[in-house]
């Protein structure tokens, strides 16, 4: 193959054209983040109680603390993109809920306009942290994925419905003491 000194100058710019084009091409598919939404009918596992109120334009989803307990949300995840989307795992949450460790989700793929039901897992900890009554909600998820088996990103998915739980009263926070858990 002649180098680009020896081909005639029309033929390099027209390869320099096609870099660009390419370039461009890849840099469209992978410029945005895939698109996810969440959407119900959603399931809750793992708790002794749970009821679900609206408040304004938000739906909460009430769940009773059991510490050290296991709540497992189910809910429809759909892919609105035109690619197949991989859903890897959570990403580092950018806030702590205080009563909720967000563990784990479901992982597989999505395919373009497809949806299929995922389960987000989250461990119940931290009310030895708390005043008794006080609150966490969780209303949004940070997911890592994968689009078209090659561009990865961090997808933020609002919840169907936001989960809140409170901070036990001392009989139900085992490993509070007298100095854990600040005056409330």
């Amino acid at each position: 193959m002649p180098t680009a000194r020896e081909m005639p100058r029309p033929a390099v710019l027209g390869l320099g054209a096609a870099a660009v084009l390419a370039a461009a091409g890849g840099s469209l598919l992978a410029g945005g983040a895939p698109s996810l939404t969440a959407s119900g009918p959603v399931s809750v596992s793992g708790t002794e109680a749970s009821a679900v109120f609206t408040i304004g334009d938000r739906t909460v989803r009430q769940v009773r603390y059991d510490d050290q307990g296991t709540l497992h949300l189910r809910f429809t995840l759909t892919n609105h993109g035109p690619l197949p989307v991989t859903v890897t795992g959570l990403a580092e949450a950018p806030v702590d809920p205080r009563l909720f460790d967000l563990v784990g989700i479901s992982t597989g793929e999505l395919p373009p306009g497809e949806s299929r039901e995922v389960t987000l897992t989250l461990a119940m900890t931290g009310c030895e942290s708390l005043s008794s009554r006080s609150g966490s909600f969780v209303t949004t998820i940070d997911v890592g994925t994968r689009e078209a088996g090659v561009f990865e990103d961090v997808v933020s998915v609002e919840l169907p419905e936001e989960i809140h739980t409170g901070s036990p009263r001392e009989a139900f926070c085992p490993r509070s003491t007298a100095t854990s858990r600040p005056q409330g």
